[in-house]
């Protein structure tokens, strides 16, 4: 998370949405940061809400806007899995080694995710604890130039992404009826994400 007080904004670091590479671009222009654990880094909306919001208001932020990034969901979950197949996490319980995309989405979208599939949901990070989505410019991973240029325009500063944390390739292959399963059980993700659309 990325707190810019004198442009009263805060950035909300969705993981898996490019948020290692804006952190390093952004990093000397904010005046709070927080990372590395990823509890901080990956501060929800709802917890920011009900905690730091207060906190920046105390200090002069008053009512910042906030901004988050929401990619795709079957991109996004394809991200954690390639994430969760690298050789550091062999014989770690959520590791997706020996495990197939399709199994792993199926796993994410059925009432009991296994290890390896409980990466969290979207929705649940950009809302506050009454269910109100509290991001007031929310941005899709894939229109990432137009987010880019609004944090040029707020900054006032020509940003330039680095390349971070990239996960190795892997077959992405998923089945017509895990996805229509995926879509069913978790519609909020893929309505979230459409509503982000610029």
């Amino acid at each position: 998370m990325l707190v810019f007080a004198k442009e009263k904004l805060v950035f909300l670091a969705l993981p898996k949405t490019g948020t290692t590479a804006l952190e390093a671009a952004l990093e000397p222009m904010a005046a709070m940061v927080l990372r590395y654990s990823p509890n901080l880094k990956h501060t929800p909306g709802y917890r920011y809400d009900k905690y730091l919001k207060t906190y920046l208001g105390k200090c002069g932020v008053k009512e910042p806007e906030t901004v988050c990034v929401l990619r795709h969901p079957v991109d996004w979950l394809g991200s954690w899995y390639r994430y969760r197949s690298r050789p550091e996490k062999q014989g770690a319980a959520n590791s997706t080694e020996g495990m197939s995309f399709d199994a792993f989405v199926a796993d994410y979208a059925s009432d009991a995710p296994g290890p390896a599939a409980r990466v969290g949901y979207p929705p649940r990070f950009i809302r506050d604890n009454d269910g109100r989505v509290m991001v007031d410019h929310p941005f899709q991973y894939e229109q990432m130039d137009l987010l880019v240029a609004f944090l040029g325009k707020r900054l006032n500063k020509i940003i330039n992404l680095p390349t971070r944390n990239v996960s190795p390739a892997a077959d992405l292959t998923l089945s017509a009826a895990t996805r229509a399963r995926l879509e069913r059980k978790h519609a909020q993700m893929f309505e979230d994400w459409e509503a982000a659309r610029r």
